[in-house]
């Protein structure tokens, strides 16, 4: 389990890296309505550029949140019907089964 939750973590973490350290990164240009804007010294552009960031990293930080939140509490209750003896799993030290003698 625990090298499923570090390649859960370490995927995001290497495509994050790869994404800002690309070269691609300094050629990409914007829009002709937004290079235009951002030429000029007004700080508008950069504020509505940052805007734009935000509304994109909100939404997809509380998904994150609650996909994680809802990960843990899955693995709580099952981690809690195991140790109650309820669990169907094969593998689980209390299966219920009893060697005969």
């Amino acid at each position: 389990m625990k090298y499923l939750t570090s390649r859960f973590l370490l995927i995001p973490f290497v495509a994050l890296v790869l994404t800002v350290s690309s070269p691609a990164t300094s050629t990409v240009l914007a829009c002709p309505m937004c290079k235009a804007a951002n030429e000029e010294d007004d700080a508008k552009p950069r504020a509505y550029m940052y805007s734009i960031l935000f509304m994109l990293t909100v939404p997809a930080t509380i998904v994150s949140g609650v996909t994680f939140s809802l990960f843990r509490m899955s693995r709580s209750e099952t981690d809690a019907l195991r140790e109650a003896g309820l669990s169907n799993d094969p593998t689980s030290a209390d299966s219920g089964e009893e060697s005969e003698s």
